[in-house]
């Protein structure tokens, strides 16, 4: 947009005011996630069946916080948005590529970052089983992997996510959280943990907005195009840390399927087979 010469002494005059205001930086921090077992091929997902979601963390390998576990991100450029500058790095950072960002929320708290005043955009962005095998540690990243989430617990005003790495729990982020109607609620506290900065508070806070979408459609992120009910059921399981018991199955079957506007629908002549001594599974997709 070309600037009315009128209006350039107004800029210039304003831009210098300005040097009597503090500014801060900006960084953008990505919570990747994508379901557990992601490696293994569609026949294989019985062969595991419960159901889990795993974080991308990479290790920090400058000052502050080096060696430390923390969210891929940060700083954004003067010539990119906040999204473009959280889809570079992450790529800089974990070589994967971000899928659309579902905004967390803005990260201010003073003192948060102890190099300066810098205030992080979170984003969370969701892949699928399969996706993101060839995550490597660049930049100022020493190295990414992604960790394992099991069992999280999200209710009665606390929080406690367990961090697993080849079966074993290596930290648990723990702490306090208020829900709220809006953008399902805040974390209020969060115990010492592992990890840099101020990380815990953001993966927290993007669980509690993951599940505050409807479960029954946010599941649908963490599966494939195609998907048995079994399927299906792990993931919902997981979300609302509910047990479906078997018996209950058909009814749950028909809230899904026997409805007006179903949210599952028979892919027609598609089975899979879920396991040695099963029957074969009708295969079912997203309705729309």
């Amino acid at each position: 947009m070309k600037v009315a010469d009128e209006d350039l002494a107004k800029i210039e005059a304003y831009r210098a005011a300005l040097g009597k205001y503090p500014k801060p930086s900006v960084t953008a921090d990505i919570v990747a996630i994508r379901p557990a077992y992601g490696e293994l091929s569609e026949s294989q997902w019985r062969e595991n069946p419960k159901f889990a979601l795993e974080i991308l963390l990479v290790k920090r390998g400058l000052w502050p916080h080096e060696g430390c576990w923390a969210l891929p991100g940060g700083f954004i450029r003067p010539t990119e948005s906040v999204e473009e500058g959280a889809r570079r790095e992450l790529h800089e950072e974990t070589a994967l590529e971000a899928h659309p960002l579902i905004p967390v929320g803005v990260f201010s708290k003073p003192g948060r970052d102890m190099r300066a005043w810098i205030i992080s955009n979170a984003f969370v962005s969701v892949y699928r089983r399969g996706e993101g095998m060839a995550v490597k540690g660049g930049d100022d990243a020493a190295e990414a992997k992604w960790f394992r989430v099991e069992s999280p617990a999200i209710g009665n005003g606390a929080f406690s996510l367990p961090f697993y790495e080849n079966g074993k729990n290596v930290f648990t982020l723990r702490g306090a959280c208020v829900h709220e109607d809006l953008n399902g609620g805040r974390v209020t506290s969060v115990k010492k943990n592992p990890l840099a900065f101020d990380h815990a508070e953001i993966i927290a806070t993007a669980f509690l907005r993951l599940l505050a979408f409807d479960l029954k459609k946010l599941a649908f992120f963490f599966l494939p195009d195609e998907f048995s009910l079994t399927n299906y059921i792990d993931v919902y399981q997981y979300l609302t840390r509910q047990s479906i018991a078997p018996v209950n199955i058909p009814n749950f079957r028909r809230q899904l399927t026997v409805t007006r506007e179903p949210l599952l629908v028979p892919v027609e002549g598609k089975f899979e087979t879920e396991g040695k001594g099963h029957a074969k599974a009708q295969l079912y997709r997203r309705n729309g």
